[in-house]
């Protein structure tokens, strides 16, 4: 299946200066840009973020943490699927020493995932 002039199983990135790209199987990826000096790390997902390979998200945001952000602005708006270890994955991460932020919108499967596990307000979601 073709998605904007893509194969659906292509990862699909807005490529920033300075970054990093973390895969996974099944077109599934994370493109994490080196933390500013402000202490932001944008990252952008694509794919699907399940039990299966959402430690390229983990290991992202680990590596982000490990250059110093203090705030991680996470692009989720073009993931396909995600399951309860991506909600695990975002929850660490909310629990630790960097702030979260979702930039959103967020895809319609998502913010049902996240009614349903009871973690909608949990997060700060940005339009």
């Amino acid at each position: 299946m073709k998605r904007d002039g893509h194969d659906e199983g292509d990862v699909l990135f807005t490529y920033l200066p300075n970054g990093q790209v973390y895969g996974a199987p099944g077109g599934t990826g994370v493109y994490r840009q080196t933390t500013g000096t402000d202490g932001t790390a944008h990252l952008q997902a694509t794919g699907e973020l399940d039990t299966g390979n959402v430690t390229c998200l983990h290991q992202a945001m680990t590596d982000a943490l490990g250059e110093g952000a203090t705030c991680m602005r996470v692009d989720l708006t073009t993931i396909a699927f995600g399951d309860v270890a991506l909600v695990h994955t975002l929850l660490h991460i909310q629990d630790g020493p960097a702030r979260l932020v979702l930039a959103g919108p967020l895809p319609r499967h998502l913010r049902r995932l996240l009614k349903l596990t009871g973690t909608t307000g949990l997060f700060h979601v940005e339009a």
